[in-house]
């Protein structure tokens, strides 16, 4: 991937005390770089799914393992951000009822991120033990495998906009 979340930059945001428009505007950013690497992983496992030229299959399939173990590393510090400075600076501004409902959603949402962290594990380990040389059935196992995982969390990043964009932008427009 030619490009990573930027983590470092926005945890000195963080200490400086970043306004609520800032942090949207930065949760929102995180959360287009995320989809636009995934969409990208998947489009790529895709093509090996009708590859025939194995060898070259497998190749692809070790730079997608080190592509989703980025990814999934960027989310892991994506989670840990919006626990500790989006959703409580979220929750400041809306009633406690709805905050309360929106952790519980959350909570929900989380199990997404978990069953697709499990399903990448599931294709590192394949891709770590893959026997050479690998056959199609192998090949289409492993992008199977991949492609579930990035639609996971496709899914678990649309889900989640759609319970907090509203919200936000809400906010945002009563700060105006």
């Amino acid at each position: 991937m030619e490009y990573r979340l930027s983590i470092q930059t926005n945890r000195e945001d963080a200490e400086q005390g970043a306004s609520f428009p800032a942090i949207v505007a930065r949760w929102k950013e995180e959360h287009q770089q995320m989809r636009g690497q995934l969409t990208e992983i998947r489009k790529t496992a895709a093509t090996l799914y009708s590859l025939e030229d194995c060898s070259i299959g497998m190749c692809r399939l070790i730079e997608l393992q080190d592509s989703i173990l980025l990814l999934i590393e960027d989310l892991e510090q994506h989670s840990e951000w919006e626990e500790q400075e989006l959703f409580p600076r979220l929750y400041t501004y809306v009633h406690p009822t709805t905050a309360l409902s929106m952790t519980r959603s959350i909570t929900v949402l989380e199990q997404d991120h978990d069953l697709a962290k499990r399903v990448v594990q599931s294709y590192v380990d394949g891709v770590n033990n893959m026997k050479v040389p690998i056959d199609v059935e192998f090949l289409q196992l492993m992008t199977s495998e991949l492609v579930t995982a990035c639609l996971i969390l496709l899914k678990h990043i649309t889900l989640e906009e759609e319970l907090v964009y509203p919200l936000t932008d809400q906010i945002l427009k009563n700060l105006a």
